[in-house]
């Protein structure tokens, strides 16, 4: 799948190169690599229950012109593995069917950390996390409200991983 996205500030032209939402960069991510971005780390969740991961923690990132954002980021042995084993649970963690009970959740490590009140008075509980992203062994749940406003959010960070800057 291909998305544009277009980023902050911009014209409203898409970027020059369009953000793939899952796609195999040929190379195996680590934690140090995502926090080489400044991506910040506020927790490292138990990875037991999320199939075949290695590790998985949530953190923020502040984009160009923006507050910062909240990302999850999962960590996979191989691009293969990531796509099988970690799309089942990305999916069902982000966007407007997400699962945000502990109940309901195949996972329910940190599902506290995935979702969020909005509206007035005491609001509406939603997803923090509009949709996700898989970069080689890498699914990383970008907040947004919606999935085209996560992967708005998402294109830049992805960006500075494949070497690109936001």
């Amino acid at each position: 799948m291909t998305f544009t996205a277009c980023g902050p500030g911009s014209s409203g032209a898409p970027d020059s190169e369009a953000l793939v939402k899952v796609s195999d960069f040929g190379r195996v991510f680590s934690i140090d690599d995502v926090l080489t971005t400044g991506w910040k780390r506020n927790k490292t969740y138990d990875v037991e229950g999320l199939d075949d991961a290695k590790e998985a923690y949530a953190g923020f990132w502040t984009p160009p012109e923006l507050d910062p954002l909240d990302y999850e980021i999962r960590i996979y042995p191989d691009h293969r593995t990531a796509v099988d084993s970690g799309t089942p649970f990305a999916e069902e963690a982000s966007g407007e069917g997400a699962s945000l009970t502990v109940d309901d959740a195949m996972w329910d490590e940190g599902v506290r950390n995935r979702r969020m009140m909005v509206g007035p008075g005491s609001g509406t509980q939603t997803s923090r996390y509009g949709d996700f992203v898989i970069l080689s062994n890498l699914v990383i749940l970008c907040q947004g409200r919606n999935s085209e406003q996560a992967l708005d959010h998402c294109a830049p960070f992805v960006a500075l991983l494949r070497g690109k800057g936001a």
